[in-house]
């Protein structure tokens, strides 16, 4: 009998709420649903709520609500363990740790993937190929072009002008809820803004 109430209590208290909602690696759980708060989901809604929340300011990574939303469905999804690779399992992971710590983890947890969720052209190439054929026919031909852009400044979504891929990272990410606007600004030329 205290075998079993051990293992009920073990069962209960499986969840760790110090890691903001997302199960650690390791625990056994990786299920896709987080722990703690209940919000770590493996998800677009709870990965653009943690990072809508988190990342504010200078390290603000998309538009808006919308525009994370309908980016975050082209990541690749991975795994809830996921704490580098260009998934979505990575990006929540990073999108939680930026509760303490947004200076580090919220670029890690944006669509550039910070070159820990992901070399940014990864993240770019992932959200181009799906949203502006037009530019990017095929992963390859992304990334051959990737290639060629200026890598600095760092990515944030107040970086919208200017010959880098940052800028096209962020028109890349406008383009999933506005295309025709904004999938001319990814290409290699810029569409007279980021060139």
């Amino acid at each position: 009998m205290k075998t079993i109430c051990l293992a009920v209590l073990l069962i209960a208290c499986g969840g760790d709420s110090t890691n903001n909602g997302v199960d650690a690696p390791g625990n056994g759980s990786g299920s896709g649903s987080g722990s703690g708060s209940g919000s770590g989901s493996l998800d677009c809604a709870s990965y653009c709520t943690k990072i809508t929340a988190n990342c504010t300011g200078a390290n603000n990574q998309y538009g808006s609500m919308a525009t994370c939303v309908a980016s975050c469905a082209h990541f690749p999804v991975g795994a809830i363990s996921d704490l580098s690779g260009n998934t979505l399992g990575c990006r929540l992971y990073h999108a939680g740790a930026a509760a303490a710590d947004p200076g580090t983890h919220c670029i890690h947890a944006g669509p550039s993937g910070g070159t820990v969720c992901g070399q940014p052209c990864d993240g770019f190439c992932s959200l181009a190929t799906a949203e502006c054929a037009t530019q990017y026919p095929s992963a390859g031909t992304c990334a051959t072009q990737c290639a060629n852009y200026a890598t600095t400044p760092l990515y944030s979504a107040a970086v919208t002008s200017g010959n880098s891929l940052s800028c096209r990272i962020y028109h890349a990410t406008a383009a999933s809820t506005d295309p025709t606007t904004h999938c001319p600004h990814t290409g290699s030329n810029g569409g007279g803004v980021c060139q």
